[in-house]
This record gives C-alpha cells, structure tokens and sequence, in this order.
C-alpha cells in the first residue's frame, strides 16, 4: 500500500472514531437497572461512592409509572430509607474520585399536586453550587410515574448532593428517587493523539509544498 493509500484509511479510520464518540453522546449511571448498579463502581472515567444521610441507601421499590424514557426502568431509583429521598434531613451523595463534567439528571416520583399548585423539587448541590429541578405539570399522582429528565447542563465537581425542597404534592411528603445522573463520554486519549498527529502530518505536508514553491 502507498504511502497516500496508507493516509487515507488512517483520516477514514480517524473519522469514524470520532463519529462514534460524537454519537455515542454519552454514560448513564442508571439506577432504575435490576440489579443494582452498586453504592460504588466506575463512571465517566473515574470512580463513585454513594452514601445516604439521615437514614440507609435503598432501591427496592419497583418502577410502577407509565414513564421512564431511555432507563432501564425496571427500579424507582435511590432513596433513603423507604424508596425515596424525603424533605428533611435526608440526603444522598455522590463522591467521585476526579472532576468530572455532569451534563444531566433523572428522577422518578417528583410529581405536581392534581390541582397544578405544588411542585416536587429536586436540589442538588456541587462543587461551586447548586440548582434545583421541579416536578413538571402533567407529572401527578395515581397514574404517572413523576418522571423527569434534565439534559444540557455543564456540571464540573467531585461530588453531588440530593435533596428535597419544595412543596408537598396532596399525597405523602415532598420526596422523589433519583433516577440516573448523566456525563458525557470522554474522548480517549489515543484518539487525541491521533488527532495530534494528524495535525501534525497536514502540517509539515503544508510546509513541504510551502518550501518547494
């Protein structure tokens, strides 16, 4: 194979590479998944530990709403004690090992009372910060499965905190699961490299025909 031909298939195997990575968007630790994923374990190129505060880490009850886009959908997700994270002094953290980028959220059981008054909320604290995400208004009781989903967002931290903070939706307490935390895929560093000497060829390619001319 010549030299150009042996160029080619390395641009063509570059590109598809990065299209893979590009589409493969990016890691769901999803914790709907039967069974359990685990209190700890790898994600996004590092490593997490969950505790839970005011109480124990559970993920018993089943998924039972008629909702749960792109989950496995099987588990309500964590909560504290019963099946949720209730308002109050319950809690459940998320320690990573390194800095990672968080780029979305998943919740289930984060409803809207029936009259649209009181929402849910779910508060997540981090490194820097923190936010907040209510339940939406078509996610009631008896009957839905208070799913909400949270994409787009751009979270650099060591660690996540979950909480309950808003109102009361006509049945039980302010509580909800956490249903998956999202981070986009990191790019590997061999196909940086790659890149690297991709750039690299173009440009002593360019020098050379800038010296011959």
């Amino acid at each position: 194979m010549s030299m150009k031909n042996s160029l080619k298939s390395f641009i063509g195997a570059l590109a598809f590479s990065c299209m893979f990575v590009s589409n493969s968007g990016a890691e769901t630790l999803d914790f709907t998944k039967n069974p359990f994923v685990g209190s700890s374990g790898s994600f996004a190129g590092t490593i997490y530990t969950i505790t839970a505060i005011g109480g124990s880490l559970s993920w018993g009850q089943n998924e039972d709403g008629g909702s749960c886009f792109g989950l496995a959908c099987q588990k309500d997700g964590l909560g504290v004690d019963d099946d949720e994270i209730s308002i109050g002094d319950e809690r459940i953290r998320i320690q990573f090992d390194d800095f990672i980028t968080i780029s979305g959220f998943a919740f289930l059981d984060l409803f809207t009372s029936t009259n649209g008054n009181m929402h849910e909320r779910a508060v997540v604290e981090y490194d820097g910060g923190s936010t907040f995400f209510d339940s939406l208004d078509d996610e009631t009781p008896n009957g839905d499965s208070g799913f909400r989903m949270v994409t787009g967002l751009n979270i650099f931290t060591n660690f996540l905190v979950f909480s309950a903070g808003g109102l009361n939706d006509d049945v039980g307490v302010d509580d909800y699961a956490l249903a998956a935390i999202v981070s986009p895929v990191p790019i590997p560093p061999a196909l940086l490299m790659f890149g690297a000497a991709l750039g690299g060829i173009g440009f002593l390619s360019r020098r050379r025909k800038f010296v011959r001319e």
